[in-house]
């Protein structure tokens, strides 16, 4: 198509709407004539994402409606959806997006984002975030007493206690969790998945100083449809995934899901048992309705059960020197991806959850007007090894944790078309946690069956509100500016106690109780600055400032004060050759301060948890993403990120074990160190294509991702750190000419990489621990559509 013809079209496609009488310099006109030799045709599709805020006819409430041709390849994790690969005009797709709390797609949206599409993350096999971090290259992972710690940027949060919070703010479907504990079974029957790199404390809220997720389930369509997948592989592995829409009228459509996982423990332990394992269920059941013009509903509840083994924490005894200090190199672990392990604890989880999500819209002529919340009550149980030989109790022991968390969330919300000159968003927010815990360890003696030699009791609350607004201003049709600001309400109270035995050689304990008190209040604004500009329809520039905060807090020893992080981005996303191209680039520098460092010290004759404020670091990189789609070939894409991320200033007390039993406190001054869980390099490639055989096709994919060394402490000590690896998964999928099913082999983490999920220095059980992500696993499924 000639670079005129191109042009045409766009004045041809575009919205009466949009359709202004204006004059265009000549500069201009040149300029876009030259790029359009480069660029393809305006998408239709940002059109009708475009025509959806305007409540123009939608295939589903609450979602605008994506085309894609028959066979299509899912979408990559640039944000993108792409044709079959190989077809002849087939090209790389938009895809709609909320992250801004308007309808938008990916490549309009200023932010330094990947979108996996739900049909993606299920032809992947990922169900989780674990599964996700897997394959992400932007994602970074965490897993501690059956909760993911999540890390983007380096930033991230090991405060895993009943008053911590997270660095990266997750939500599903607009609703937010303070506790990751689901996010391993509930990733079904999704729409897509947002990862928001940098700060998005304006939209997103407290907790989103490194980044936002957000998980956009799949919603009821006008549309009768059903399918299903039933997945086998080792590790005796089952899995199995159903989906039923059903429109009741033109006024009500229901949408049904369910999700089952089964896989033996990963980690033989011996006599006891093994360890990660899984058995999961989960159901979502979602209705839509439109009762009146201009109002749409959305009432989802879902239920969530998780067991089988638990975590396998793998405790190696502290060595020391001649002089007794304790010795930071990496001790002797298992070769390879260890398949057993000598746990002398059975490790255990048990979560069950009850979760209602509920949106209202309502179309005026000038302005949406949406209420949404949630409600979220957890019951959690996890059991760790806390063995070790050196441990102050030289015993068997184990760590019991039990949890409550029961959460609310709540926000209204007023939004202008975004056809106007300027348009808006503006809207108030309420959260509130109540919690309640009962954890211990436990020693197994023959006179009890479970002595409790340290024991916490505690119940807490935190509440959490805000007001915000976001605003955009168009200078020219192609140049806008941005701004917003949020100012954030936090409190948080716990009250109970802790007990410890007076003796603990004497059976029965004779307990001694120590009451413990906090409370915190903390405000703060966030807010956000921006400018960008169209260079072309398929090309754009942006440059942008984001402000995130996270509120303080308090542990067993101590209390903390917030973290704050500035950061400066700038980006550009460009559509070419006919969009068979995509190329986006951001550059971005941060400044964090107050950061939240935890490590574990003595306490009570145990172990116990303080966390710290660094000083200051500085964080800056690049992020540049590559798709190619070549017709008849495949598709390739690539995801790079190279950071920077150190301590300019942490002094700091830390505890160092010693031979004899005790420890001793010295200042250190960390400044230099990397930021835990920062890699200098991340790096996620992928390739897929479809083959033509005598009854059908065969789409084949290989995706891995690679990630230099990094470190899960903040002393940067030998004994944390992740060496360099690779992560590859593959599979092989025939899709028939004739016929609603497809069949699929596939294999994950293809070198069998020995990635630790926790690496850390236990004070606790005066020990090495570590944990590992899965090893090589491997199978097949066959999936229906009806």
């Amino acid at each position: 198509m000639r670079p005129t013809q191109c042009l045409r079209d766009q004045a041809i496609h575009r919205p009466t709407s949009a359709m202004r009488p204006r004059t265009r310099p000549t500069c201009r006109t040149m300029l876009l004539l030259g790029i359009s030799l480069l660029a393809a045709c305006p998408d239709r599709e940002v059109h009708a994402a475009t025509d959806a805020t305007k409540g123009r006819p939608k295939s589903h409430a609450g979602a605008t409606h994506r085309k894609t041709t028959a066979g299509a390849t899912p979408g990559s994790p640039a944000a993108t959806m792409t044709r079959q690969a190989g077809a002849p005009g087939g090209g790389i797709e938009q895809i709609t997006v909320t992250s801004q709390k308007r309808v938008s797609t990916a490549q309009k949206t200023p932010i330094s984002m990947s979108v996996w599409t739900g049909k993606a993350l299920q032809s992947y096999g990922i169900n989780s975030i674990s599964g996700l971090s897997a394959i992400a290259p932007d994602v970074n992972l965490l897993e501690t007493g059956g909760e993911a710690v999540i890390t983007i940027r380096g930033i991230s949060s090991h405060d895993t206690s009943e008053v911590g919070d997270p660095a990266v703010a997750i939500s599903t479907d607009g609703v937010y969790t303070n506790r990751g504990y689901s996010f391993n079974s509930t990733f079904y029957d999704l729409d897509r998945v947002e990862v928001e790199r940098g700060p998005q404390g304006t939209l997103s809220g407290r907790n989103a100083v490194g980044g936002a997720i957000n998980v956009i389930t799949a919603k009821p369509t006008m549309e009768r449809a059903a399918s299903a997948k039933l997945e086998f592989g080792n590790y005796d592995a089952v899995s199995s995934w159903a989906m039923i829409n059903q429109p009741i009228s033109d006024k009500v459509q229901v949408r049904l899901a369910f999700n089952s996982g089964y896989h033996d423990g990963y980690r033989d332990l011996g006599a006891s048992g093994r360890g990660d394992g899984a058995n999961s269920i989960s159901g979502r059941a979602t209705v839509a309705f439109q009762p009146f013009s201009h109002f749409k509903g959305l009432l989802t509840y879902q239920g969530t059960h998780m067991g089988g083994a638990g975590q396998a924490v793998y405790n190696v005894p502290y060595q020391f020197d001649a002089g007794g200090n304790l010795i930071h190199d990496m001790p002797v672990l298992p070769e390879g991806n260890p398949s057993h392990l000598a746990i002398p604890t059975t490790p255990r989880q048990n979560m069950s959850e009850q979760a209602v999500r509920w949106n209202f819209d309502y179309e005026l002529p000038y302005v949406t007007l949406t209420y949404l919340g949630g409600y979220d009550s957890i019951h959690f149980v996890a059991v760790n090894d806390n063995s070790s030989d050196v441990s102050y109790s030289h015993q068997i022991e184990s760590f019991n944790a039990h949890e409550n968390p029961k959460t609310q969330n709540q926000e209204f919300r007023i939004s202008s078309d975004s056809h106007y000159r300027f348009f808006w968003t503006t809207g108030f927010y309420y959260f509130r946690e109540d919690n309640d815990l009962q954890s211990f360890d436990s020693i197994p003696l023959p006179q009890n069956p479970a002595a409790r030699p340290l024991i916490f009791n505690y119940t807490t609350l935190a509440r959490s509100m805000a007001w915000y607004a976001h605003g955009t201003f168009k200078i020219l049709p192609t140049l806008r500016l941005t701004g917003g600001i949020r100012y954030n309400w936090d409190h948080k109270v716990r009250a109970g106690n802790i007990m410890f035995p007076a003796n603990r050689a004497s059976y029965p304990y004779e307990y001694v109780t120590i009451p413990n008190y906090g409370q915190g209040s903390w405000d703060q604004p966030t807010w956000h600055a921006g400018i960008e500009y169209d260079i072309t329809p398929r090309n754009m520039a942006y440059f942008k400032v984001d402000t995130g905060y996270k509120p303080g807090g308090f542990t067993d020893l101590n209390q903390y004060n917030p973290e704050n992080v500035r950061a400066y981005e700038l980006g550009l996303k460009n559509r070419f050759w006919h969009n068979h191209v995509q190329f986006n680039i951001s550059g971005f520098y941060e400044n964090y301060t107050g950061q939240q460092v935890a490590q574990i010290i003595k306490n009570y004759g145990g172990g116990g948890q303080i966390i710290d404020n660094a000083g200051s670091s500085t964080i800056y990189g690049v992020d540049p993403n590559l798709i190619l789609s070549v017709p008849r070939i495949g598709q390739f894409d690539v995801d790079f990120e190279w950071l920077h991320a150190r301590f300019d200033n942490f002094d700091v007390a830390v505890d160092n074990p010693l031979a004899n039993g005790s420890s001793t406190t010295v200042m250190q001054q960390f400044a230099g160190n990397t930021l835990p869980q920062a890699p200098a390099l991340s790096i996620g490639a992928g390739f897929s294509r479809y083959w033509t055989v005598p009854t059908g096709r065969v789409r084949t994919d290989i995706r891995t991702k690679f990630q230099s060394s990094s470190y899960f402490y903040f002393t940067n000590s030998a004994d944390t750190k992740q060496k360099s690896y690779t992560n590859t998964t593959a599979f092989a999928e025939y899709v028939p000419d004739r016929g609603h099913w497809r069949a699929q082999v596939f294999i994950r983490n293809i070198e069998n990489a020995r990635i630790f999920v926790n690496a850390a220095e236990n004070g606790y059980a005066d020990a090495y621990s570590y944990s590992f992500a899965p090893p090589r696993t491997f199978g097949g499924s066959v999936s229906v559509d009806f």
